[in-house]
This record gives C-alpha cells, structure tokens and sequence, in this order.
C-alpha cells in the first residue's frame, strides 16, 4: 500500500525532483514504523502510536488543506496533526493504539443491518484495506485487520453499516493526539501552513471530490496551531458558499456556518 502512496504522489508531480527533498512516508511502506508515546492525562487517549520519522526529527512544517468533516465540522491542521502523525495501526497492539482509536471506541465493532442493504458494494470498493465482501447475502469484513477508518459507514448510501462513533469523543480524540505528536518536538519547532483552497464539504480521505463549497480564501501561516486553525474557521464563517456546492443544495441560508449547517453540528466546532 506504501508504494502505492508514493505513487499517487508523484503522478500528481510531488517527487524528489519537484521538491528538492526525498518524498517518503514517515511510518514506513508497510504503516507499522511507529514509537508508541504516553499521554499525559488523556480523557480519551492513553499511548498512541506516532510515526517513527516524524518522532525523530527536530522540526517540522504542517501543511494542511482545509475542508469539511462529517465528525469535526471542519479539519486543518489539528485534523492533519493527529490523523497524519498517528500511524494506521501499531505492530503488537493494532488500531487501538493508531489513529482508529481516535474514530470509534470499545471494540469498535461495525454492525450490519441486512434489511436496510441494497448490495451495491460500495463499502467494498471504499475500504482502503480490502477486507469487506459480500459471502452470498451476507456481509462480512475481517475484524481484526481493520483500521476502523469508518469509510464504509460513511459511503453507504442506506446507512445498513453503523461503527460506534461520538463527535465529542473524535474532537477529544482529535485534541490529544495532535498533543501527542507535538510533544516529541521542542517549543517553537513546528510551524503551520493552512491551505484555504478548494474547500471541499468532506474529508480528503473520501475517495469523492464536490463543487468546492467556498472561492478559494487563502494560505495562511503561523507558529501557533491554535492561532491559524481559530483564523481560518473565521475566514470560512464568514465567506459566501458557492450556489452550486452542496452548500446550495442542503439549502442553507445567507449568513449560516455553513460547515456547522452541512455536518450537523449543533454545538459548533469553535476552537
């Protein structure tokens, strides 16, 4: 899957050559080069998994795309920290000590309901891993391989796929490992560059692209994670949406948080 990855990248001109440095995945082709980090005081997160090279190194540049998120709202850098810095899995312990530990909880069990399912394999085709298949009609996945990435949950279009999931949870979850990651670096080490370009309604993990729900606003950049990730959500409360995004067909109205509107989030998502 790693060389993979790389190749997507350098089919899109992201290579050595383009950026006058190697283009390698920091835990490694196989997903699992990770050192496990304690959290301190963690209310959702214990120890996670973070990618070796980003461990080691001494400072580091966060490039972020800003977009919507079924279970954030919105996702930058916070977003990018956490799911980026935190490996898919760890080699003894599994996703419950990667980032799929951060999408669900317990033993984050996906649940079918038969009734509800058309049989359009769409979940199939989503699953980064290959481990969904439809035996006869009945659906089935190999539980211990998966990430819990919650993709297949998210693409079902009758909703017959259900992975337990709280949005309070992933925003905690979110927090503390983008926490995790900062601290194997020292103060001042990392800055931040956030990309307001193309704002799409979902998730970049999606293998889906929409009408951009905004003009593009901007990159900004800072040395303080919280100043640029508070900036940006500012930047994109107050644009206008474009008529022919999702924006306009979930009919949201002059002057609304349209990332609050499309996701739901009654609570908001301010930082």
């Amino acid at each position: 899957m790693g060389l993979d990855y790389l190749e997507v990248a350098n089919q899109n001109g992201i290579n050595h050559h383009s950026c006058g440095a190697p283009v390698v995945l920091a835990d490694g082709l196989n997903g699992k080069d990770n050192i496990l980090v304690k959290i301190k005081k963690g209310s959702v997160l214990k120890e996670v998994a973070i990618a070796t090279l980003i461990h080691d190194v001494s400072a580091m540049v966060v490039l972020s795309h800003c977009k919507g998120h079924i279970n954030a709202g919105y996702a930058g850098a916070i977003k990018n920290l956490a799911m980026g810095g935190i490996s898919s899995e760890h080699r003894m312990h599994g996703w419950k000590k990667g980032r799929g530990c951060i999408h669900t909880f317990g033993e984050g069990i996906i649940t079918w309901t038969k009734d509800k399912c058309t049989y359009c394999e769409q979940c199939v085709n989503v699953c980064p891993l290959g481990i969904i298949e439809f035996k006869g009609k009945k659906w089935a996945y190999i539980m211990n391989e998966c990430w819990r990435c919650g993709r297949c949950t998210r693409v079902c279009p009758e909703k017959a796929l259900h992975l337990p999931q709280n949005d309070e949870y992933f925003q905690k979850g979110l927090a503390e490992g983008a926490g995790a990651v900062l601290s194997t670096f020292k103060k001042k080490k990392v800055i931040y560059i956030n990309f307001l370009l193309d704002i799409q309604p979902e998730c970049d993990c999606m293998p889906v692209a929409d009408v951009p729900l905004f003009q593009d606003q901007g990159i900004l950049i800072s040395d303080d994670m919280v100043a640029i990730e508070q900036a940006s959500v500012d930047i994109l409360r107050k644009a206008r949406f474009i008529p022919d995004s999702m924006a306009g067909d979930r009919k949201v109205k002059k002057g609304e948080d349209v990332l609050k509107k499309l996701h739901g989030k009654e609570k908001g998502y301010s930082l």
